[in-house]
Protein backbone atom coordinates (compact mmCIF):
# COMPACT_ATOMS: atom_id res chain seq x y z
CA UNK A 1 0.00 0.00 0.00
CA UNK A 2 1.37 3.48 -0.90
CA UNK A 3 2.38 6.30 1.08
CA UNK A 4 0.24 8.35 -0.77
CA UNK A 5 -2.78 6.23 -0.35
CA UNK A 6 -2.16 6.01 3.37
CA UNK A 7 -1.98 9.84 3.62
CA UNK A 8 -5.71 10.24 1.55
CA UNK A 9 -7.05 8.20 4.07
CA UNK A 10 -5.72 10.45 7.11
CA UNK A 11 -6.62 13.32 6.10
CA UNK A 12 -10.51 11.89 5.39
CA UNK A 13 -10.58 10.77 9.14
CA UNK A 14 -8.96 14.53 9.98
CA UNK A 15 -11.98 15.55 8.48
CA UNK A 16 -11.03 16.76 4.91
CA UNK A 17 -12.47 16.89 2.06
CA UNK A 18 -10.55 14.21 -0.35
CA UNK A 19 -11.10 14.03 -3.92
CA UNK A 20 -12.14 10.74 -5.58
CA UNK A 21 -9.31 10.51 -7.42
CA UNK A 22 -6.81 9.75 -4.30
CA UNK A 23 -8.11 6.33 -4.10
CA UNK A 24 -8.91 3.20 -6.09
CA UNK A 25 -12.42 3.41 -7.81
CA UNK A 26 -13.69 0.01 -6.20
CA UNK A 27 -12.53 1.32 -2.88
CA UNK A 28 -14.68 4.30 -3.33
CA UNK A 29 -17.49 3.01 -3.57
CA UNK A 30 -16.50 0.08 -0.90
CA UNK A 31 -16.63 3.71 1.09
CA UNK A 32 -19.51 4.91 0.03
CA UNK A 33 -21.29 2.20 1.10
CA UNK A 34 -19.72 0.85 4.15
CA UNK A 35 -16.91 3.06 4.85
CA UNK A 36 -18.85 6.14 6.88
CA UNK A 37 -18.38 8.39 3.95
CA UNK A 38 -20.54 10.68 1.85
CA UNK A 39 -19.83 12.00 -1.70
CA UNK A 40 -19.55 15.86 -2.30
CA UNK A 41 -20.14 17.17 -5.86
CA UNK A 42 -19.16 20.75 -6.53
CA UNK A 43 -18.95 21.36 -10.61
CA UNK A 44 -17.25 18.37 -11.99
CA UNK A 45 -14.73 17.91 -8.74
CA UNK A 46 -16.38 14.95 -6.66
CA UNK A 47 -14.63 14.55 -2.94
CA UNK A 48 -15.35 12.47 -0.22
CA UNK A 49 -16.11 12.97 3.62
CA UNK A 50 -16.19 11.23 6.47
CA UNK A 51 -19.50 11.17 8.07
CA UNK A 52 -19.25 8.70 10.78
CA UNK A 53 -15.93 8.21 12.16
CA UNK A 54 -16.73 4.87 13.87
CA UNK A 55 -17.36 3.57 10.41
CA UNK A 56 -14.39 4.96 8.92
CA UNK A 57 -12.70 3.42 11.18
CA UNK A 58 -14.07 0.20 11.11
CA UNK A 59 -13.80 0.43 6.96
CA UNK A 60 -10.00 1.07 7.65
CA UNK A 61 -9.08 -1.97 9.93
CA UNK A 62 -10.56 -3.81 7.12
CA UNK A 63 -8.00 -3.00 4.95
CA UNK A 64 -5.73 -3.70 7.77
CA UNK A 65 -4.46 -0.57 8.91
CA UNK A 66 -4.25 0.77 12.50
CA UNK A 67 -7.28 4.23 12.30
CA UNK A 68 -4.97 6.24 14.83
CA UNK A 69 -1.44 5.06 13.21
CA UNK A 70 -1.81 6.59 9.79
CA UNK A 71 0.57 9.22 10.04
CA UNK A 72 3.20 6.68 11.22
CA UNK A 73 2.50 4.20 9.02
CA UNK A 74 2.42 6.87 6.03
CA UNK A 75 5.97 7.94 7.22
CA UNK A 76 7.10 4.08 7.64
CA UNK A 77 5.88 3.08 4.07
CA UNK A 78 8.11 6.65 2.34
CA UNK A 79 10.98 5.80 3.94
CA UNK A 80 13.81 3.51 4.62
CA UNK A 81 11.65 1.14 6.84
CA UNK A 82 12.76 -2.22 8.34
CA UNK A 83 10.45 -5.14 7.46
CA UNK A 84 9.42 -5.41 11.14
CA UNK A 85 8.16 -2.24 11.25
CA UNK A 86 5.58 -2.63 8.59
CA UNK A 87 4.42 -5.56 9.69
CA UNK A 88 3.69 -4.26 13.18
CA UNK A 89 1.85 -1.38 11.51
CA UNK A 90 0.17 -3.16 8.32
CA UNK A 91 -0.41 -7.21 9.81
CA UNK A 92 0.44 -9.61 8.03
CA UNK A 93 -1.17 -8.94 4.05
CA UNK A 94 -2.09 -12.98 4.42
CA UNK A 95 -4.06 -11.91 7.35
CA UNK A 96 -8.00 -12.27 7.50
CA UNK A 97 -9.97 -9.04 8.26
CA UNK A 98 -11.79 -9.95 11.46
CA UNK A 99 -14.96 -7.31 12.01
CA UNK A 100 -15.79 -7.16 15.81
CA UNK A 101 -19.20 -5.78 15.71
CA UNK A 102 -21.08 -7.54 12.84
CA UNK A 103 -25.05 -6.88 12.83
CA UNK A 104 -27.54 -4.17 12.89
CA UNK A 105 -29.90 -2.28 15.47
CA UNK A 106 -33.65 -2.34 15.67
CA UNK A 107 -36.39 -0.95 17.27
CA UNK A 108 -40.25 -1.64 17.64
CA UNK A 109 -43.63 0.42 17.80
CA UNK A 110 -45.06 -2.52 20.09
CA UNK A 111 -43.55 -5.54 21.56
CA UNK A 112 -42.42 -8.26 18.77
CA UNK A 113 -41.66 -12.14 19.72
CA UNK A 114 -38.94 -13.05 17.70
CA UNK A 115 -36.11 -16.02 17.90
CA UNK A 116 -32.81 -15.70 18.63
CA UNK A 117 -31.60 -19.05 17.69
CA UNK A 118 -32.80 -21.67 19.88
CA UNK A 119 -34.45 -18.26 22.42
CA UNK A 120 -37.25 -17.06 22.09
CA UNK A 121 -37.62 -13.25 23.18
CA UNK A 122 -39.53 -10.24 23.39
CA UNK A 123 -38.12 -7.27 21.80
CA UNK A 124 -39.74 -4.14 23.78
CA UNK A 125 -37.11 -1.31 24.29
CA UNK A 126 -37.57 1.40 26.19
CA UNK A 127 -38.11 4.82 24.52
CA UNK A 128 -34.79 6.56 23.76
CA UNK A 129 -33.43 2.96 23.95
CA UNK A 130 -33.21 0.03 20.51
CA UNK A 131 -31.16 -2.88 20.42
CA UNK A 132 -28.59 -4.14 18.51
CA UNK A 133 -28.74 -7.91 16.94
CA UNK A 134 -25.09 -9.38 16.37
CA UNK A 135 -25.91 -12.80 15.51
CA UNK A 136 -27.81 -11.86 12.70
CA UNK A 137 -27.86 -15.44 11.22
CA UNK A 138 -29.83 -16.74 13.20
CA UNK A 139 -32.47 -13.92 13.69
CA UNK A 140 -35.33 -14.64 13.01
CA UNK A 141 -39.25 -12.86 12.96
CA UNK A 142 -43.02 -13.84 12.45
CA UNK A 143 -43.57 -14.63 8.83
CA UNK A 144 -46.08 -11.79 8.86
CA UNK A 145 -43.86 -8.94 10.38
CA UNK A 146 -43.05 -6.14 7.73
CA UNK A 147 -39.35 -5.05 7.91
CA UNK A 148 -38.96 -0.99 7.75
CA UNK A 149 -35.38 0.12 6.98
CA UNK A 150 -34.98 3.79 8.12
CA UNK A 151 -32.34 5.57 6.63
CA UNK A 152 -31.78 8.33 9.25
CA UNK A 153 -30.96 7.65 12.79
CA UNK A 154 -32.77 10.39 14.06
CA UNK A 155 -35.78 8.67 13.00
CA UNK A 156 -34.94 5.29 13.57
CA UNK A 157 -34.43 6.56 17.49
CA UNK A 158 -37.92 7.94 17.92
CA UNK A 159 -40.33 5.95 16.44
CA UNK A 160 -42.76 6.90 19.06
CA UNK A 161 -42.77 10.39 17.24
CA UNK A 162 -43.86 8.65 14.15
CA UNK A 163 -46.80 6.96 14.52
CA UNK A 164 -48.77 8.43 11.42
CA UNK A 165 -45.78 7.31 8.97
CA UNK A 166 -46.24 3.53 10.75
CA UNK A 167 -49.84 3.44 10.14
CA UNK A 168 -49.99 4.40 6.35
CA UNK A 169 -47.00 1.47 6.07
CA UNK A 170 -49.27 -0.92 7.73
CA UNK A 171 -52.18 0.10 5.70
CA UNK A 172 -50.38 0.50 2.22
CA UNK A 173 -48.75 -3.14 2.57
CA UNK A 174 -50.71 -4.83 5.50
CA UNK A 175 -52.88 -6.88 2.51
CA UNK A 176 -56.27 -5.86 5.00
CA UNK A 177 -54.35 -6.53 8.38
CA UNK A 178 -52.03 -5.16 11.09
CA UNK A 179 -49.09 -6.72 10.29
CA UNK A 180 -46.09 -6.02 13.27
CA UNK A 181 -43.22 -3.92 12.06
CA UNK A 182 -39.97 -4.17 12.63
CA UNK A 183 -37.59 -1.47 12.33
CA UNK A 184 -34.20 -1.32 11.58
CA UNK A 185 -31.06 0.36 10.79
CA UNK A 186 -27.79 0.22 8.00
CA UNK A 187 -25.85 1.90 10.64
CA UNK A 188 -23.02 0.99 10.31
CA UNK A 189 -23.03 0.76 6.82
CA UNK A 190 -22.19 -2.13 6.24
CA UNK A 191 -23.78 -5.75 4.01
CA UNK A 192 -25.12 -7.21 6.99
CA UNK A 193 -28.37 -6.40 6.44
CA UNK A 194 -29.08 -6.98 3.01
CA UNK A 195 -27.63 -10.43 3.60
CA UNK A 196 -29.77 -11.41 6.81
CA UNK A 197 -33.28 -10.18 4.51
CA UNK A 198 -31.83 -11.71 1.91
CA UNK A 199 -32.13 -15.28 4.08
CA UNK A 200 -35.91 -14.26 5.25
CA UNK A 201 -39.16 -14.26 3.52
CA UNK A 202 -40.19 -10.92 5.17
CA UNK A 203 -41.40 -8.05 2.91
CA UNK A 204 -39.18 -5.00 3.12
CA UNK A 205 -40.27 -1.26 2.92
CA UNK A 206 -37.79 1.29 2.84
CA UNK A 207 -38.47 5.07 4.42
CA UNK A 208 -35.26 6.98 3.52
CA UNK A 209 -35.00 10.59 2.36
CA UNK A 210 -37.22 11.46 -0.75
CA UNK A 211 -34.30 12.69 -2.62
CA UNK A 212 -31.87 11.21 -5.83
CA UNK A 213 -29.07 9.63 -3.51
CA UNK A 214 -32.05 7.89 -1.25
CA UNK A 215 -33.86 5.93 -3.85
CA UNK A 216 -30.32 5.47 -5.46
CA UNK A 217 -29.76 3.70 -1.88
CA UNK A 218 -32.78 1.94 -2.28
CA UNK A 219 -32.26 -0.02 -5.29
CA UNK A 220 -28.33 -0.76 -5.11
CA UNK A 221 -28.25 -2.19 -1.88
CA UNK A 222 -32.23 -3.23 -1.50
CA UNK A 223 -34.07 -3.70 -4.59
CA UNK A 224 -31.16 -5.02 -6.67
CA UNK A 225 -30.70 -7.72 -3.77
CA UNK A 226 -34.82 -8.39 -2.77
CA UNK A 227 -36.05 -7.41 -6.46
CA UNK A 228 -40.11 -7.31 -5.89
CA UNK A 229 -40.56 -8.13 -2.04
CA UNK A 230 -38.71 -4.69 -1.33
CA UNK A 231 -40.70 -1.63 -1.82
CA UNK A 232 -39.79 1.93 -1.08
CA UNK A 233 -42.71 3.72 1.13
CA UNK A 234 -43.96 6.81 -0.58
CA UNK A 235 -46.22 8.51 1.61
CA UNK A 236 -49.86 10.42 0.46
CA UNK A 237 -48.78 13.28 0.92
CA UNK A 238 -45.03 13.42 -0.59
CA UNK A 239 -45.76 16.06 -3.28
CA UNK A 240 -46.75 18.78 -0.80
CA UNK A 241 -43.68 18.10 1.18
CA UNK A 242 -41.50 17.97 -1.76
CA UNK A 243 -42.74 21.38 -2.91
CA UNK A 244 -41.29 22.99 -0.22
CA UNK A 245 -38.25 20.73 -0.05
CA UNK A 246 -34.27 21.43 -0.44
CA UNK A 247 -33.69 23.17 -3.82
CA UNK A 248 -29.72 23.16 -3.00
CA UNK A 249 -29.69 18.64 -2.23
CA UNK A 250 -31.39 18.23 -5.73
CA UNK A 251 -28.54 20.44 -7.21
CA UNK A 252 -25.62 18.86 -5.86
CA UNK A 253 -27.16 15.31 -6.69
CA UNK A 254 -28.43 15.87 -9.86
CA UNK A 255 -25.01 15.02 -11.39
CA UNK A 256 -24.07 12.17 -9.78
CA UNK A 257 -27.91 10.66 -9.93
CA UNK A 258 -30.05 12.57 -12.22
CA UNK A 259 -30.08 10.11 -15.43
CA UNK A 260 -29.88 6.90 -12.91
CA UNK A 261 -31.61 3.73 -13.87
CA UNK A 262 -34.99 2.97 -12.14
CA UNK A 263 -35.60 -0.26 -12.35
CA UNK A 264 -38.32 -0.46 -10.20
CA UNK A 265 -41.19 0.75 -12.12
CA UNK A 266 -43.28 1.69 -8.87
CA UNK A 267 -40.65 4.60 -8.48
CA UNK A 268 -41.02 6.49 -11.11
CA UNK A 269 -43.32 8.37 -9.97
CA UNK A 270 -41.75 9.80 -7.53
CA UNK A 271 -38.50 10.26 -9.68
CA UNK A 272 -40.66 12.42 -11.85
CA UNK A 273 -42.24 14.19 -8.76
CA UNK A 274 -38.38 15.09 -7.41
CA UNK A 275 -37.08 16.12 -10.99
CA UNK A 276 -40.66 17.95 -11.80
CA UNK A 277 -40.02 20.14 -8.55
CA UNK A 278 -36.42 20.32 -8.35
CA UNK A 279 -36.09 19.36 -4.92
CA UNK A 280 -35.77 16.82 -2.15
CA UNK A 281 -36.99 16.28 1.19
CA UNK A 282 -35.48 14.59 4.41
CA UNK A 283 -37.12 11.80 6.14
CA UNK A 284 -36.96 14.05 9.55
CA UNK A 285 -39.93 16.25 8.99
CA UNK A 286 -41.71 13.18 9.50
CA UNK A 287 -40.74 13.13 12.69
CA UNK A 288 -43.95 15.04 14.70
CA UNK A 289 -42.10 17.71 15.94
CA UNK A 290 -45.35 18.60 18.57
CA UNK A 291 -45.43 15.30 20.55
Amino acid sequence: MRATLIGAFLALRQGETVPFSRFPAAWVEEMLLEGGVTSIVRGSRKSLKVISRAAFDVYLRSKNLQPDRLEKTAAVLSGASLRSEQVQLLGDSKATAVRSCPGFPVNVIGPLSVRLGTRKILLCPCPGSFLYISDFQVFRIPSDAIVVGVENMENFRLPELQTAVWEEIQEQYGEGGVPPLLLVSRYPQSRDLATWLQGIPNKYVHFGDFDLAGVHIYITEFYARLGERAAFFVPGDIEERLSHGSRERYDVQFERFGKMDVPDLRLQPLVGLIHRHHRGYDQEGYIAAGD
